[in-house]
């Protein structure tokens, strides 16, 4: 369904409501939060307004002039793109100079562009995940592990008669999970004192009486990634006009995250096998490889993206493969006298699965607001 049609969002006849950019951009960084990106390189919006009316989303690997011209016949096109436009600070912004002109482009046709964190590359389903489940891939690993998620602990001061329903609200938020359990928490009983002031509505008690009233502390882990949404959701759910919570951020450790994942392989099979796979897998990628080697593959590494640093991971967990978006010379120099064997697919193919994921995401969470969703490999 085009952006550009008249579409009701619904059998009253009412029009899809207007998107800006900030909203996307809110869920993408939910996605992948960019406190998850090792190292750190130029992300977000790179051309364009965060109040700007999405109508389009183009999603391509880069700011090709393919996906300039996809965002330029539609209205209200925002881009996203795996790799920045801009990696340092402009001081001129130039028609005969490329990333000038492209920029200028952008903003004359009246596009925006965001620059996925590459946060994305070691986030669950990112660039990471999708590029080894496309290869038939199941990852047990990662080659590089990268930082921890900051989990909390939230706190709130419930009412006896509606602790059930604000533990429900945080739990389907995100809230109580530890392991392969969810729904956990503590509550305790206590006494609540409260004295509304003028212009108070209290839900129990006069104003200007001091009030007492039993209530349960109830108390549940959240990770980084959903303390916004388990917050609205307790807020909501709460009866009180004024919650009474407070989050601590904890030393535990949380989720690990990383870049590259790697799998072992049901049975031992040779280089052309893997090959074959890559190539049936990711049609139409230039594959070039580090060497060619005669031992047989019980595992195989994958990094999308700039794989630069990974390949000796890869080679310490024993992938006899390592599947990658691109390599520096130094990791090529490597690999010459070693079992491990670099397969460079290329950067743009590298991260096509994990752009058809988000394509796929975005359409999920934006198609009801009329938004189309557009992928320009």
């Amino acid at each position: 369904m085009g952006a550009d049609q008249s579409v009701p969002a619904d059998g009253a006849g009412r029009r899809p409501r207007v998107t800006p950019v900030a909203e996307v951009v809110e869920f993408l960084e939910f996605l992948a939060p960019p406190a998850l990106a090792s190292p750190e390189a130029p992300y977000g919006l790179q051309a364009g307004t965060p109040a700007a009316a999405v109508r389009t989303i183009v999603v391509a690997p880069m700011a090709t002039q393919s996906a300039l011209g996809c965002a330029a016949a539609r209205d209200g096109a925002l881009i996203l793109t795996a790799a920045p436009l801009l990696t340092a600070p402009l001081t001129a912004v130039r028609r005969d100079d490329p990333i000038g002109n492209k920029l200028a482009t952008i903003l004359e046709q009246g596009s925006c562009l965001y620059a996925l964190a590459n946060s994305y590359f070691a986030a669950p389903g990112g660039f990471d995940d999708s590029l080894a489940e496309a290869l038939g891939l199941a990852a047990t690993g990662l080659l590089r592990p990268t930082c921890n998620e900051t989990l909390h602990r939230i706190a709130v001061y419930v009412p006896t008669g509606s602790v059930d329903a604000v533990y429900l609200a945080a739990a389907e938020a995100g809230a109580g999970r530890l392991g392969n359990y969810s729904h956990c928490s503590f509550q305790a009983r206590g006494l609540g004192t409260w004295m509304p002031e003028p212009g108070a509505h209290p839900v129990a008690g006069q104003v200007g009486a001091l009030t007492r009233m039993e209530e349960v502390r109830l108390e549940m882990i959240v990770p980084q990634r959903e303390l916004q949404g388990v917050i609205a959701a307790v807020v909501e759910a709460h009866p009180y006009e004024e919650v009474a919570y407070d989050v601590i951020a904890l030393r535990n450790p949380g989720t690990q995250y990383g870049r590259g994942r790697v799998a072992e392989l049901p049975l031992k099979v040779s280089l052309d096998t893997v090959l074959a796979q890559v190539s049936d897998a990711l049609s139409g990628a230039s594959i070039r490889l580090s060497h060619r080697s005669d031992l047989p593959i019980s595992s195989v590494a994958v990094a999308a993206g700039q794989g630069d640093g990974l390949y000796w991971p890869a080679n310490r967990a024993g992938a006899g493969a390592l599947v990658a978006g691109a390599v520096g010379t130094h990791d090529v120099m490597l690999a010459e006298q070693s079992a491990t064997v670099i397969i460079d697919v290329g950067f743009s193919h590298s991260v096509a699965p994990g752009l058809r994921a988000l394509c796929r995401q975005l359409r999920h969470t934006f198609g009801a607001d009329g938004i189309d969703v557009i992928f320009c490999p």
